[in-house]
Order: C-alpha cells, then structure tokens, then sequence
C-alpha cells in the first residue's frame, strides 16, 4: 500500500507543479501582452501628437500670412512705417518662412522695407 500511497503523491506533486509552471507562463504571457499593447498605445499617442503638432502649424502658417499681408497692405498704402513695426513684420515674415511659408510675400515684404520710416505720435 505504501508503494501505491507514494506513486499517487508523487503524481499529485508532479501535476501541482505543472499547474505551477503553466501558471507563471500565463502570468509573464500576460504581462508581455500588456506592455506590447502599453508600447502600441504609446506609438499611437505620438502619432496622434505629431499630426495634431502638424495641423497647427498649417494653421500658424495660414495666420501669419494673413496677418502679414493684411499689415503690410496698409503700410504700403500710408506710405510709411514705424521702425518698431517694420521690426515686427520682418520677424513675422522670418516665422513664416520658417514654418514652411513660400515667397509669396517676399515682394510685398521689399516694398514694406523700402517704406520711409515714420515716428510715433503720442
């Protein structure tokens, strides 16, 4: 009876330890899972992120133009600037151009700086 009582313990130990074993591989399945889709979730944040980065310059860039146009037109048309504002506009023509603007406004922006400068009145 003992040889019997050891062989059915032996095998009850051996399955625990199975159960074990597949356990703690589910255990590290799942973690890996988790942090695979952590890292998925994280690409897709970032690229939502640059899209959304991409959008607003194209914005920015649609702002200062009109905003560039708009001031420059009315310069030209008093005939003259104040040199503080022509500073102002030439620094919003640098960020347009930096920000992937064309020369659209490079021959307004020369006529802009060809204006004689005139003095503020208080």
């Amino acid at each position: 009876m003992q040889v019997w009582e050891l062989i059915i313990a032996s095998g009850i130990i051996g399955m625990v330890f199975a159960f074990g074993q597949q356990l703690v591989m589910w255990k590290l399945g799942r973690k890996a899972a988790k942090e695979d889709q952590a890292e998925l979730n994280i690409e897709e944040r970032i690229k939502a992120l640059e899209e959304k980065v991409d959008r607003l310059s194209i914005g920015q860039k649609s702002i200062l133009h009109d905003r560039i146009k708009g001031l420059g037109m009315s310069y030209i048309a008093a005939q003259a600037i104040d040199i503080n504002d022509r500073r102002d506009l030439i620094e919003m023509h640098k960020a347009y151009h930096a920000n992937g603007g064309n020369g659209n406004l490079d021959k307004l922006m020369e006529e802009v700086e060809r204006l004689p400068l005139r003095t503020k009145t208080k």
